[in-house]
């Protein structure tokens, strides 16, 4: 409990300063739309700026698995999914460049074979639900000097808070601490996030 309290202080703090810096922020983002690469989980993103100051973020992922092998079966499809939602408020902006705080929420299944069920040669499926509350800050840089001006790259790192309830009976849910490097590693990872702004 101690824990969540201060998440809500450190939440509550970061929000008033955005509010009071994001005069700077840049100006002729607002209103545009973005879409492009999100974040591993939820890869497919729409990026709103509905004003000046903050955009709202919507992120899905869909993972179909169609050659999972079942003990004593034949092959069976197993569907994974994600939705993320986040709240960018401006800190800063420049011509070219926005720093952002970023509150979200990320909603995931992982389905996997119920190592529970009676007969585990059966196929027996179920669900791992995840609920990620993270806090981030990242930027947002548009190749405007390079003439594109609606096209941006961005990356983010910061920290959350991780349940996991899994699927099938007598498991006992998960709660961890975790932190985020979003999209800044081209190198492990191989990936980028990027907006593509119209």
């Amino acid at each position: 409990m101690k824990t969540l309290r201060i998440l809500g202080v450190a939440t509550s703090v970061l929000l008033i300063a955005g509010s009071a810096v994001a005069e700077n922020a840049n100006q002729r983002v607002a209103g545009k739309k973005g879409i492009g690469y999100f974040n591993g989980r939820a890869p497919v993103g729409v990026r709103y700026w509905k004003t000046d100051r903050y955009a709202i973020d919507f992120g899905v992922g869909l993972d179909v698995d169609s050659k999972v092998p079942v003990p004593g079966g034949a092959d069976a499809t197993l569907v994974d999914w994600a939705f993320d939602v986040g709240m960018p408020w401006a800190l800063h902006g420049e011509e070219n460049m926005i720093v952002y705080f970023r509150p979200g929420v990320t909603v995931a299944g992982d389905q996997r074979f119920d190592d529970t069920a009676m007969d585990p040669t059966a196929g027996a499926k179920t669900y791992d639900t995840e609920f990620d509350v993270n806090l981030g800050i990242g930027g947002e840089f548009f190749l405007g000097q390079l003439g594109w001006p609606n096209l941006s790259f961005a990356g983010q790192v910061g920290f959350g808070l991780q349940i996991v309830s899994p699927g099938g009976t007598g498991k006992d849910t998960e709660v961890n601490f975790f932190t985020t490097v979003d999209d800044v590693n081209v190198v492990n990872t191989g990936s980028i996030g990027f907006h593509f702004y119209f």
